[in-house]
């Protein structure tokens, strides 16, 4: 068996390294680690020690302390790999990631290539020295995996140093067909320079929740880490809970910087470091072209005509504050000031960086808020520069819609409930921005170095690039972020309501359809998800007005009430529904194209979830296959129906819509999860969908998820 072989680009002595199939071939040199500072005490336990000289011992990669002027720290996995098996392995994301197309699927691989999948997921294969290297042959090596170093604002309080306590980054990979660029992952695989008090394991509880929810965020179209595969070991972790089994996600990314990458370097006061990595990311991330020199002269010489010449000794020029305006020529030969516009300010290449940032970010949430998902946890150092959803602690799904949900039971402010998930995403912008107000506020003078550097040694003249920034950052939170978010929110709900496409978007469908429909379904306690699914199933046939299709409403009403409510105020749902619900007939009878119901009903099936990944859903896998572990493991020879449910409920997150048949009771096979249509229409994954059971309903989780 070949084994595809690549030097590190991170040290100074290569190490050659092979990389089994199915894993897919590293990028040599990592573009990362290869461009950015490394923790100097790490980086030193790679290097060979002179003849006779002490070495850093290598415990240093697993000890946690304070890291300074670094992007990140090389640490070493922890070999967790002793009677480690995968539990379950993402062929379709491999498929993307790029593995080869004979090696998606388990029954493709040999038991060698199995063996050295699971070391290398586990920390088995985990990095030596050079020196070390050369005296071993007991498997496939990795050259240097790394954790990133990184601060964070959480729950609205900068916290210092927090960065990657129980995951490390393997390598990157480049998929050759379409050039798109990964970064392998592993949480759970022991402790790290920034594991603090913790102990850098994770839990099989938490591990199965983020492996499904990644991809399941993903199918709804919401942007997403992914997950590669999970696996089971060994290690007995200890949490509030008791003793709880081990696991290990293989979890991707194409870039893992955070907000508060950038945060740490700007309460550090590390200019330089923190200039470092907003290249890296505009260049690397992003691939913005560099600024152009030229440009950025004619820019100047026509805006800034009444500035004195860059020099590094020459007087502060005139830069715009917010609120004031540009002089006249007449001004600036003493003449009284008349009020004007502001001067035109330059977008480098940091403000279009931003600007980048924040219109991801406005996607990311904005599909949140369309698809019910609460993430929990929204601090700075959770929040992806490339506008993904990362980090899947205490996430949730409405059950029932309340807009004032708090999924997080260590949230007790509710700080993070599902209402506020889009103001506080342009908080955690604004903390973003306060990082990048030098370099943005230096507009077309960003790259004149030593003229950057006189500014920023005199809080005066620092003051006036804060200033000059303002402008643009705040222009840049209303374009990129505000309207952004409203455009596309709006797009979404009228998706999901069966109104047509982004260009049949109305104003009077937020106002007068989607807002009174929430507040309704807040009153009657309606379930987020089933609404629209039943919604599908409204037809307005011939009818020209509500009043000759109030059949159908009571019906529609009935569904979509819980028993209790509909007994106890029913009479007063459906007389409550008709304002939305007239506007809703209107609106749809008025097209034609909208008026043919079936049509209607597929479009809306097809982006309205018949699965969702509820808690009560991932309360249920989560036991079966924790029990189903603990059989494995005392090796019983009893049958194990649970023995792939991760396969199967995998399989369910990645296809929520259902499958269109055509006879109610057709049944199809599909990779191993039956799917069904029952005898009202729906689709139904089993026993994971349907109502809500009673033990289910709002089940909140805590930081430790």
């Amino acid at each position: 068996m070949s084994f595809r072989q690549f030097s590190s680009g991170s040290s100074s002595k290569a190490v050659a390294t092979p990389i089994p199939p199915p894993l897919p071939p590293p990028r040599t040199p990592a573009r990362f680690t290869s461009s950015l500072p490394c923790d100097e005490l790490s980086a030193l336990v790679h290097e060979k020690g002179e003849e006779g000289g002490a070495r850093i011992p290598e415990s240093v990669l697993s000890t946690p302390r304070m890291v300074r002027d670094a992007v990140y720290s090389y640490v070493h996995p922890q070999d967790q790999s002793k009677d480690a098996y995968l539990l379950s392995w993402n062929k379709e994301f491999a498929k993307t990631l790029g593995v080869d197309k004979n090696k998606l699927e388990r029954s493709q691989w040999s038991e060698e290539e199995y063996d050295h999948l699971v070391k290398v997921l586990t920390g088995g294969a985990r990095t030596l020295s050079a020196a070390d290297y050369k005296n071993t042959s007991d498997g496939p090596r990795l050259a240097q995996p790394w954790a990133l170093c990184y601060g964070g604002h959480q729950f609205g309080y900068y916290a210092g140093q927090l960065g990657d306590g129980r995951a490390i980054s393997l390598y990157e990979t480049v998929n050759k067909e379409t050039g798109e660029s990964w970064e392998l992952q592993l949480k759970g695989a022991g402790k790290t320079p920034y594991s603090r008090f913790a102990d850098g394991y994770a839990v099989l509880r938490s591990s199965i929740r983020e492996y499904l929810c990644a991809e399941f965020v993903a199918a709804l179209d919401v942007p997403s880490s992914r997950s590669l595969a999970i696996l089971s070991t060994k290690t007995q972790v200890i949490r509030e809970e008791g003793v709880e089994p081990g696991s290990i996600v293989c979890r991707v990314a194409p870039s893992w910087v955070r907000f508060g990458n950038f945060e740490i370097f700007f309460y550090r006061k590390d200019r330089k470091n923190l200039r470092k990595l907003a290249e890296y990311v505009t260049e690397q991330v992003f691939n913005l072209p560099k600024d152009n020199p030229e440009e950025m002269t004619t820019f100047a010489m026509k805006n800034r005509k009444n500035d004195i010449n860059m020099t590094t000794t020459a007087p502060e020029p005139v830069i715009t504050k917010e609120s004031a305006t540009t002089a006249t020529e007449g001004a600036a030969e003493g003449a009284p000031a008349a009020e004007s516009s502001p001067k035109p300010a330059y977008r480098n290449r940091f403000a279009k960086m931003f600007e980048q940032i924040a219109h991801r970010t406005a996607i990311m949430v904005s599909g949140w808020q369309a698809v019910g998902f609460c993430h929990g946890v929204m601090n700075t150092d959770n929040m992806s520069v490339l506008g993904l959803t990362i980090d899947y602690g205490p996430y949730a799904f409405l059950d029932k819609y309340d807009p004032a949900w708090i999924c997080n039971h260590s949230d007790t402010e509710g700080r993070y409930a599902f209402q506020q998930q889009p103001g506080i995403c342009l908080w955690n912008l604004g903390r973003l921005a306060l990082t990048l107000e030098n370099l943005i506020g230096a507009q077309e003078r960003v790259d004149e170095l030593e003229w950057l550097e006189l500014q920023e040694s005199d809080p005066e003249k620092e003051q006036h690039l804060k200033e000059a920034a303002q402008n643009i950052i705040v222009d840049i939170l209303n374009k990129n972020f505000r309207e952004v978010f409203l455009k596309d929110y709006r797009r979404r709900m009228n998706a999901k309501l069966g109104l047509g496409g982004p260009e049949q978007v109305r104003d009077e469908d937020l106002t007068k359809i989607l807002v009174p429909a929430l507040s309704w379904m807040d009153d009657y306690e309606i379930d987020f998800h089933q609404f629209f699914r039943d919604l599908a199933d409204y037809k307005v046939q011939k009818a020209e007005t509500l009043e000759e299709n109030m059949d159908q409403v009571k019906q529609l009403v009935k569904r979509l009430l819980p028993p209790v409510v509909w007994q106890t105020r029913g009479s007063a749902a459906v007389e409550e529904s008709r304002s939305w619900l007239a506007a809703y007939h209107t609106r749809i009878v008025e097209s034609d194209e909208l008026r043919d119901d079936q049509k209607r009903r597929s479009k809306m099936n097809k982006i309205n979830p018949a699965f969702v990944l509820r808690n009560w859903v991932a309360q249920k896998v989560i036991e079966r296959t924790t029990e189903s572990v603990r059989k494995t493991r005392e090796g019983s020879q009893e049958d194990d129906p649970d023995k792939d449910l991760l396969d199967r409920v995998l399989w369910m997150c990645q296809h929520p819509f259902g499958e269109e048949t055509k006879e109610p009771t057709e049944t199809m096979d599909i990779d191993a999860c039956e799917v069904k249509r029952n005898n009202t229409g729906l689709e139904v994954y089993g026993e994971f969908v349907g109502p809500v059971p009673e033990w289910g309903q709002g089940i909140q989780c805590s930081c430790s998820s």
